[in-house]
């Protein structure tokens, strides 16, 4: 049985859809996968997820041994001798009739330290190789890459989100700097608007809102628009936006009008005012739905451009999608041959 611990430089790095397609990936070629999380909070949905995507029979409890709710209790209650054999005892059982084993990395690879569960302890404690998932957000990301490689030692790792022009410039990096320091670079993955986005209902929640208007099926949000404008302008700045939501006062019903005939997928009404009946029924006959939150539009939108930047890979549409661009841009062979597979 091999171990690839699945590390990142900080949260909403894309460990999970990484484990998710390579899993599926792996699972094809024949192999047996298991997956183990050693710990984690009690309100974190992974767990759930990849015992659904990876076909696993363990139960939840099996695959991630400890959840902790306040962290600081937890840091002054633990015994680390104690949690240190939970985690060996628990990944000894999940990894019995495996071929690979995943184990999820907590928010960051320093996260845990306090009571022994970091990724470098952990990496340790089950000899794991080490796929560390960076996530670029500037140039300076690489220095934090060759950080993590100083306490972590030797590693695989895939840079996510890159944009752009910069990845004609990760090939020479890769080869003059990072892996003379032990860190081999098995995939940059390219910023995607799909992925980026989010459903409805995710919106709904992070902004705490209620349905107006509830969604008629499964639809993806790739951005938001604020409407503060008039009309006639309003009109093209609404067409040439894609899979779009927009964020307007709710008592601005001619903008909802001209939205809707534009095309945007959802409307993101602000200061707990509601639209007249006329834009509810235009709506329901659009199947355009409308999210009604308390809070003003300049609020509201800073609100939701911070949950954009926290989107999780959820939901069958987008894990097609990351999956295919893992196997067009992953050296899966690399990646095996470094677990002794080939």
């Amino acid at each position: 049985m091999r171990s690839l611990l699945v590390s990142s430089i900080d949260e909403y790095s894309g460990k999970s859809g990484v484990i998710a397609a390579l899993g599926e990936i792996f699972r094809e070629r024949g192999l047996k996968v298991g997956y183990f999380k050693p710990f984690t909070t009690y309100d974190d949905a992974d767990i759930e997820v990849m015992k659904d995507i990876l076909g696993l029979e363990e139960e939840e409890e099996k695959l991630c041994p400890i959840r902790i709710e306040s962290y600081a209790e937890f840091m002054l209650s633990s015994d680390p001798v104690e949690l240190r054999k939970t985690v060996i005892d628990g990944f000894a059982e999940v990894a019995e009739g495996k071929d690979v084993v995943f184990v999820e990395g907590s928010m960051g690879y320093f996260a845990g330290e306090a009571v022994g569960l970091s990724d470098i302890d952990v990496a340790s404690m089950l000899s794991s190789k080490v796929l560390m998932v960076a996530r670029y957000a500037g140039d300076f990301t690489i220095d934090r890459l060759l950080s993590s490689s100083k306490v972590m030692g030797d590693m695989l790792a895939i840079i996510n989100q890159v944009t752009g022009f910069k990845r004609t410039y990760f090939g020479t990096i890769a080869s003059r700097i990072l892996e003379p320091r032990g860190i081999k670079l098995v995939g940059m993955l390219p910023k995607d608007e799909m992925l980026a986005g989010m459903s409805v209902e995710e919106i709904r929640k992070a902004l705490n809102g209620i349905y107006l208007v509830e969604p008629k099926e499964d639809t993806l949000i790739e951005s938001f628009l604020i409407g503060a404008m008039s009309p006639q302008t309003a009109m093209s700045y609404f067409r040439a936006a894609k899979n779009a939501a927009v964020i307007t006062g709710g008592d601005r019903a001619d903008l909802h009008a001209v939205a809707m005939d534009a095309g945007i997928k959802c409307l993101i009404l602000t200061g707990n005012m509601e639209p007249p009946a006329t834009i509810l029924g235009m709506a329901e006959k659009y199947g355009v739905p409308i999210i009604l939150v308390k809070e003003d539009t300049l609020t509201t939108a800073e609100k939701l451009g911070r949950a954009f930047g926290r989107v999780r890979i959820r939901g069958e549409k987008k894990l097609k999608r990351f999956r295919e661009i893992v196997e067009h841009y992953v050296d899966i062979s690399t990646i095996l041959k470094s677990l002794g597979i080939e």
